[in-house]
């Protein structure tokens, strides 16, 4: 690590994290005690509160990225971490929270990873809300002088009416401990999401056609721009796609979203090749791209969807606007023009089955008179 620090192309930033990091000053106290760094020791560091965890995971990433620690599997070891803490928390609840854990949120966690692939962050906080619902429920029904199975829908029903926003997370847990026999048969309804505004064709279309052509937008804002307008794609997935993901056979370049490659246009296929060929930045010698199309300032991470997220609309292109008019459109023509059930087409775009046949549903009502307004004026003659 010495010796790479040492051929850094940028010294001085090497000389900046020395001297004033958080980070480095964690690595030095964990040097002077005489023993190899290991996972363990920075994961009691988190623990004891002797460092931030943003200091203590990039300091992880950068020991990983110059091989002074070894790879492990970061998204079940956040998992595990978070558990422990909660564990502690409500001890009263810690078998049945780690049953929980094993025996559903991991397996689902890892078979996600597994099948998709990406970044683990954005994984690991959805088993950890639902590690956090479930205690937070558990703990209220308790304090009613109540056991799991003598809990009624009475008091689930009671329990949602306050803050249901976040409470509505705690179905994943109850259906869980339903089916394995802790509970006697509970309802916790989907929370209802409203529809998404989206914007009108013209500016959606505009917005495309700039991130495609106009070459003083970054790279990046441009690349993660046109796969939002034209794909739909959340954000999270947007960022965690890796360079792999772009493909070429001949002239033709693809896009992997989840299982199938997208052939893609011309334009949009010159601009992700560029953007997964581009040299990794120079300026600091742990932050190499390791694969991501959209890296990121941590060692070996990509880009956050939320830094992704303010990149985009700081250049004028709103996330969830152009992501409802991209899906609106893009569900409608391949379902109308191949009759697709919503189990091909889900993956084929790098979305659950329930949520295309969601999309397919709002795509018939929004979209099919439109799409036989334009064939009429196509047939109709050259004015179309």
């Amino acid at each position: 690590m010495r010796a790479a620090l040492a051929d850094s192309p940028e010294p001085g930033t090497v000389l900046n994290w020395l001297r004033n990091s958080h980070s480095a000053r964690l690595l030095a106290d964990l040097a002077a005690t005489g023993r190899p760094v290991t996972h363990t020791d920075l994961d009691l560091t988190a623990v004891e509160g002797r460092a931030a965890a943003r200091t203590t995971e990039y300091l992880r990433g950068l020991l990983t990225a110059y091989q002074v620690l070894p790879e492990r599997d970061e998204l079940s070891a956040r998992i595990e971490r978070h558990l422990q803490q909660v564990a502690a928390r409500h001890p009263e609840h810690a078998l049945l929270l780690r049953s929980y854990v094993r025996w559903s949120l991991l397996p689902r966690a890892r078979r996600h990873e597994r099948l998709r692939g990406g970044g683990f962050l954005g994984r690991a906080r959805w088993a950890q809300a639902r590690i956090n619902r479930a205690a937070e429920f558990l703990s209220a029904m308790t304090a009613r002088g109540l056991l799991l199975q003598e809990v009624t829908q009475h008091e689930v029903d009671t329990w949602l009416a306050v803050n249901p926003g976040t409470r509505f997370t705690v179905r994943d847990f109850v259906v869980w401990a339903t089916r394995r026999g802790h509970a006697r048969t509970l309802d916790v309804p989907h929370w209802p999401k409203k529809d998404p505004v989206a914007m009108d064709e013209d500016s959606h279309w505009e917005l495309l056609h700039q991130c495609l052509t106009d070459t003083d937008l970054p790279l990046e804002v441009r690349g993660a721009g046109s796969i939002l307008l034209l794909f739909g794609q959340h954000l999270t997935r947007i960022a965690a796609l890796t360079t792999r993901a772009v493909t070429t056979a001949g002239e033709e370049t693809f896009l992997t979203l989840d299982r199938t490659p997208i052939p893609l246009p011309a334009p949009l296929g010159g601009l992700l090749a560029d953007l997964a060929n581009r040299l990794p930045p120079t300026n600091w010698a742990a932050n190499t791209s390791r694969g991501w199309l959209f890296p990121g300032g941590r060692p070996g991470q990509h880009l956050s969807a939320t830094v992704l997220g303010r990149r985009l609309a700081a250049h004028q292109i709103p996330n969830r606007p152009a992501r409802a008019t991209a899906l609106v459109a893009l569900v409608a023509l391949v379902a109308l023009a191949q009759d697709l059930p919503p189990a091909v087409l889900g993956p084929m775009l790098g979305l659950h089955p329930v949520t295309a046949a969601h999309w397919r549903r709002r795509a018939a009502t929004d979209w099919t008179a439109y799409l036989e307004a334009r064939r009429r004026v196509d047939i109709g003659g050259p004015q179309g």
